[in-house]
């Protein structure tokens, strides 16, 4: 059996050699030991780093019976939103360490749906800053707030949309160029902010209308009226006094328009600014099963921005006019396009 003997010779020496390449030799130094992994960690992710760099300016407004929502310090005060604290007969505020504090309620505003609360703030609530410009639609951001009443919690998402114009419950005028975003905004978050992976606030949460849909108050329009209400306790919109529809096909095809923009002046309102220029409607006509107001002035450019919706015109109005100012609107009436003088009036109580 000479050949079956060599054969396993060599197999043996095989797994010698094997053996010295999958092990170390004798004279090589043994490999350092592994470094366990820190179990805490300073940071999971950078949502992670967002948050503990924001979340502790952040504060439960309420009572201590739980209702309420959510605010943040900005520049000296705490910030919420005005329905949070509307039917609160004792406003408190509890910080991210537990500290519970009363609040005094410096100024609200129904139309913003803001409200300016001091209070004792702890030294460790820095304020928070505001974006000077909204940022592009699909940027990440976190919302950081209260919702359920369960505080310091975060959710993530993006800026789904800018410019929008949900309707206020209350006052029955729009809140102009609100910013949309999927991150969640449950019952309690409102009043919080909407915060960018820089940490500034680029929105202050107002309102959830649905999955994955939800609405924060403008940094533009809230830097312009919260430095009023800290300022002076009070701020007026401007105001055009009219009743007005966005022009759609059917309203262009009542009106005879070549195309489909701008805002129709529908009526002019009896508490509207002194010596009101628009002309609202003077007839109607039926398009299809659409009763259609006619002959009113449209709207096409306001202060020399263009104007293809009622979101344009809200946001026109509200972060570039004043009450007491004129300025030019382009229209479009008796068929022909012009430019007149127009003042701007300052809002009603609601």
């Amino acid at each position: 059996m000479p050949e079956l003997t060599r054969r396993r010779l060599l197999a043996a020496a095989a797994g010698g050699i094997a053996g010295l390449a999958g092990c170390a030799a004798g004279s090589r130094e043994s490999p350092p030991p592994a470094t366990p992994a820190d179990p805490n960690p300073e940071s999971q992710s950078r949502y992670t780093d967002v948050y503990e760099a924001t979340i502790e300016s952040v504060a439960f407004v309420g009572d201590e019976q739980g209702g309420g929502g959510s605010g943040f310090v900005y520049d000296g005060f705490v910030v919420t939103n005005q329905h949070v604290i509307a039917d609160l007969e004792d406003v408190n505020v509890r910080f991210r360490r537990g500290e519970w504090r009363d609040a005094g309620v410096i100024a609200t505003d129904v139309y913003a749906d803001l409200a300016v609360l001091s209070t004792d703030i702890p030294d460790y609530a820095m304020s928070l800053p505001l974006v000077e410009t909204v940022p592009p639609v699909g940027t990440e951001v976190l919302a950081l707030g209260s919702p359920f009443g369960l505080e310091s919690s975060v959710s993530a998402g993006i800026i789904s949309g800018k410019n929008r114009s949900p309707n206020h419950p209350v006052t029955d005028f729009s809140i102009p160029n609100t910013v949309q975003t999927d991150a969640g905004l449950e019952p309690g978050n409102s009043g919080g902010p909407v915060v960018t992976m820089d940490g500034d606030v680029t929105g202050i949460a107002v309102a959830g209308a649905g999955a994955n849909v939800g609405f924060a108050i403008s940094p533009l329009l809230a830097r312009r009226v919260l430095t009023e209400l800290i300022q002076t306790g009070n701020y007026e919109h401007p105001y055009l006094g009219i009743q007005l529809i966005e022009v759609t096909p059917t309203v262009a095809e009542a009106n005879d328009l070549d195309e489909a923009r701008g805002v129709l002046v529908v009526e002019t309102a009896p508490d509207g600014p002194p010596d009101q220029t628009l002309r609202g409607a003077d007839g109607e006509t039926v398009v299809g099963d659409q009763l259609v107001p006619t002959g009113g002035d449209v709207i096409v450019g306001l202060a020399g921005s263009q104007v293809d919706s009622n979101a344009d015109l809200g946001t026109i109005l509200a972060l570039e006019l004043s009450p007491g100012d004129r300025t030019t609107a382009t229209v479009i009436r008796d068929g022909e396009r012009q430019t007149i003088d127009v003042p701007i009036g300052s809002r009603p109580e609601p």
